[in-house]
């Protein structure tokens, strides 16, 4: 059974990997998810076990990786958005609609975001973010004495029952809450996942209904979040065209939580 530490440090190592990755082709969205879900996910596997830290630790190494992990929030949020409005294309197949020029005007936007991360300045506040995270990793001592199965099991069990509370008495039309519980489902799930050695029969369970909630409410986010962009690219757009097409795919987007 790996231990505690392996378990973050190889997290860790996987974050390392994905920003190269990235670096190599950020072109593709597929890169640019992974490599926040990388850094989310040590996040997340920090949250979990915050209790076993000193607090000012445990401030430091969340604060290093919400930095590193917001510098492709913007980048992420249109390629959920263009993949969105992919779905909405192909389900209107519409001769007289010029899909082309939208999606050539969403490109355009991708390739500034995109670009903005590049930057020596960017790139060198991501490492500087993760070294700080990983010089914090080396310091950790996790004791070997602790009985991390009862630990894992019974924060498992804590932070589940409060999700299904949350989530039984959820108003799908909040959106604040909404988020909120997404983000705990995030980290019940990623905890879940990676700490399975620890309480298999109750973790495997556990992660399955985390990640359920996780998707019913990221639709909904996700959807608030295009309404708004496509709302807003379509009051900076001079062609009428494309504003109006804009504004068809925000009303999908919209029905999503308002339905």
């Amino acid at each position: 059974m790996k231990s505690i530490l392996t378990i973050l440090q190889l997290q860790y190592d996987l974050i390392e990997k994905e920003l190269i990755r990235y670096q190599n082709n950020p072109y593709d969205a597929d890169q640019t998810h992974d490599l926040r879900v990388a850094i989310r996910t040590l996040r997340s596997l920090f949250k979990f076990l915050k209790r076993d830290f000193a607090p000012n630790t445990f401030v430091d190494i969340d604060k290093s990786l919400s930095k590193a992990a917001k510098v492709f929030n913007d980048l992420r949020e249109l390629d959920v958005l263009i993949a969105k409005s992919s779905e909405f294309a192909y389900n209107h197949p519409e001769k007289r609609t010029d899909y082309r020029h939208f999606f050539q005007s969403f490109y355009n936007k991708r390739k500034k975001e995109m670009l903005k991360t590049l930057t020596p300045t960017v790139q060198k506040e991501i490492i500087t973010n993760l070294a700080q995270v990983k010089n914090q990793l080396k310091a950790l001592d996790f004791n070997e004495e602790n009985d991390w199965n009862k630990y894992i099991y019974q924060e498992l069990n804590r932070r589940e029952k409060k999700l299904s509370q949350l989530y039984d008495d959820l108003d799908f039309k909040d959106y604040t809450r909404v988020h909120r519980i997404r983000k705990k489902a995030k980290t019940l799930r990623y905890s879940a996942t990676y700490f399975i050695e620890f309480a298999p029969k109750k973790a495997k369970k556990i992660s399955k209904k985390a990640k359920k909630i996780q998707y019913a409410c990221g639709n909904i986010t996700d959807a608030h979040v295009n309404y708004g962009l496509l709302c807003n690219f379509a009051a900076q757009s001079n062609n009428q065209n494309d504003k109006k097409l804009l504004l068809r795919i925000a009303q999908v987007q919209k029905k999503v939580y308002t339905n």
